[in-house]
């Protein structure tokens, strides 16, 4: 890593340190990463939306995170909670185009967790605060479950999401959780966030949904995540959009679709669904800075995510 007067910057092969266990057909491959977060994070008056896909932060490791919910594939669990479904491997990640984490396990990425399979190492002490685990793309720091409910940490809890499931998380993980203020000092705001007992705001990972953010907290910068794959947006008013759903060309005017598509028509995935998609020729033709990333499905003229599965992006 390296500074400058108003950023940090971290270069990173985004290999894992552990002994690499597949839980998808992607192979583990060897990244060229750099990212930039402020070095001195501020709070936003109104909380902004992560990405559907891709890059929302890194952990102390050099290994990206992305948000709750997976891409398009596997079909029968698409959009849905990975977490839920049981798709990641023993430090709560797997492979892409690039391996990366959608929840965070402490045991895994404090400094004693630097050995070939950490996930068999004891749990954490719940008396003592966690460490810092990674960081968001807003710089703000994200620490592991437990923390101090005073300055003078005279009281450790296990912090808690706020967010509750409503519905079946194997299908779109946004629309089956929801934001439910609970009124008391171990459960955290609608980003997993709270204002540490010293006055500074940090996330914490949690065991339930969201996992690491439900929203950034902090204001993102034109710099944040150069370099990245994933792109901050959003405004805050609800959890990320998911693809819209079709049944015909009709349900898709251009602004169904990400920005710089060629077109946009309904697509049907193997589980009979519809979703806008981008049309294309070839892989050129792909917007880019959507998750992982688009391919042409050139057997029917749309592009999918880049991590597998059958025609369109269902």
């Amino acid at each position: 890593g390296s500074c400058t007067d108003d950023s940090f910057i971290v270069t990173s092969n985004g290999m894992p340190h552990y002994t690499f266990e597949p839980t998808t057909p992607n192979p583990l491959v060897e990244q060229d990463f750099t990212w930039s977060i402020p070095r001195s994070p501020t709070v936003s008056e109104t909380p902004s939306d992560i990405p559907l896909l891709g890059l929302v932060g890194f952990t102390v490791a050099g290994t990206p995170f992305f948000g709750p919910n997976e891409a398009g594939v596997p079909a029968d669990l698409a959009w849905g909670d990975p977490i839920y479904n049981g798709i990641t491997d023993n430090c709560l990640g797997h492979t892409a185009d690039a391996y990366h984490h959608h929840a965070l396990r402490q045991k895994c990425l404090e400094q004693a967790g630097v050995v070939a399979a950490p996930w068999t190492r004891d749990d954490p002490d719940p008396t003592a605060p966690s460490p810092v685990l990674g960081y968001a793309m807003d710089g703000f720091p994200v620490y592991g479950p437990y923390g101090c409910l005073d300055a003078e940490c005279t009281e450790v809890v296990e912090m808690m999401s706020s967010w509750r499931q409503i519905g079946d998380p194997t299908t779109y993980a946004w629309d089956n959780h929801e934001f439910q203020a609970v009124d008391s000092p171990e459960y955290l705001d609608q980003c997993n966030g709270r204002y540490q007992p010293d006055g500074t705001y940090g996330y914490h990972a949690t065991a339930t949904f969201p996992y690491i953010l439900g929203c950034y907290r902090g204001v993102i910068s034109e710099t944040s995540g150069e370099g990245g794959d994933g792109t901050p947006g959003g405004d805050g008013d609800g959890p990320p959009d998911g693809p819209t759903s079709c049944e015909t060309d009709a349900d898709c005017p251009i602004d169904a679709c990400p920005d710089d598509s060629l077109g946009c028509v309904c697509a049907t995935g193997p589980d009979g669904a519809g979703r806008c998609a981008p049309t294309c020729e070839s892989d050129d033709d792909c917007p880019e800075g959507i998750g992982p990333g688009l391919v042409c499905d050139t057997d029917n003229g749309w592009c999918r995510p880049v991590d597998g599965g059958g025609p369109g992006p269902a």
